[in-house]
């Protein structure tokens, strides 16, 4: 089985962060749009995805970053099925190639599912979708599976006694999709928010690490979609550090509903910092490894 062309486009300066470089909510945007490409080949253009009847959600998503994107740089998708089931899940897979150095920029790894009305109800295949999805499927020699992140979140309900409160708003209306749900772009908005609240906290001074040539980049997103995001909901973050090596830090965003506490996502992010002349990884500054030893420290006791 061979991926197809889903996506190609340019990178806008207003899609590009501080560090110079496409912000991850973009390249999830992206990734969105060529989901959507696959669903048309399988019978469900948006002419069929209607607000008032079934639809596809994701509930999983997995994003490693290979290389930056930059304003100016254009960009090609593939995509491919790797497997679907008749219960109404389908993993898809995606690579996001710079094409003019064609260096792989993103990959990434999707499980979506058929759902009701409402968004939360699984839902079979109907089994037109089911057999051009089979003929599809398979192994994709050109996208190897990706290895699991570093287990650095324990399983189970999290404890978010002593989490840091890292966002606090509500979800509109003009975030989301025509079925009223945020797509996974407007999660991760929120994440860039928190984030740098996160940073505050570890007392990073972004003004001081721009004066000492240096940035920060997420590398992997592990991301499970619990309950679908709507507008009109007030939502929190909350946000901690899980782990803390030589170049790598792990942290875990939950995406809260804030009316009742109800985890709607968990996003772990793995990251680093970089050098923003030379554009390659740099160890921790000693600093800010000291203040998050201490956060990580301080939410295990």
């Amino acid at each position: 089985m061979t991926s197809f062309i889903t996506g190609r486009g340019a990178i806008n300066p207003w899609e590009c962060d501080q560090w110079g470089h496409l912000n991850v909510q973009f390249y999830l945007a992206k990734a969105t749009d060529a989901q959507a490409h696959i669903a048309a080949r399988l019978g469900l253009p948006p002419s069929r995805l209607r607000p008032s009847g079934p639809g596809l959600v994701p509930v999983a998503d997995r994003v490693l970053f290979k290389r930056e994107l930059r304003a100016g740089n254009i960009y090609f998708i593939r995509s491919g099925i790797r497997a679907v089931a008749a219960d109404g899940t389908m993993d898809i897979a995606s690579r996001m190639v710079n094409q003019e150095s064609d260096v792989e920029s993103a990959l990434f790894e999707t499980r979506l599912q058929w759902v009701a009305e409402d968004r939360t109800t699984a839902l079979p295949w109907p089994a037109e979708v089911l057999a051009l999805a089979r003929a599809h499927a398979g192994v994709l020699p050109d996208m190897a599976l990706p290895r699991p992140m570093a287990p650095v979140l324990q399983p189970g309900q999290p404890d978010l006694e002593g989490l840091h409160l890292t966002y606090r708003g509500s979800v509109e209306a003009w975030e989301c999709a025509a079925d009223g749900v945020a797509p996974p772009r407007a999660q991760i908005a929120r994440l860039n928010d928190a984030i740098t609240h996160l940073f505050r906290a570890m007392k990073i001074d972004r003004a001081e690490l721009l004066a000492r040539g240096l940035g920060s980049a997420a590398l992997d997103y592990d991301v499970s979609y619990h309950t679908p995001l709507r507008a009109g909901k007030a939502v929190d973050v909350r946000s901690r550090v899980l782990a803390v090596g030589d170049k790598v830090f792990h942290v875990v965003h939950y995406v809260l509903d804030a009316a009742n506490g109800e985890v709607l996502t968990t996003i772990v992010v793995s990251a680093l910092f970089f050098d923003l002349a030379a554009r390659k990884s740099v160890p921790i500054p000693p600093a800010i490894r000291t203040e998050a030893d201490r956060l990580l420290v301080q939410a295990l006791t």
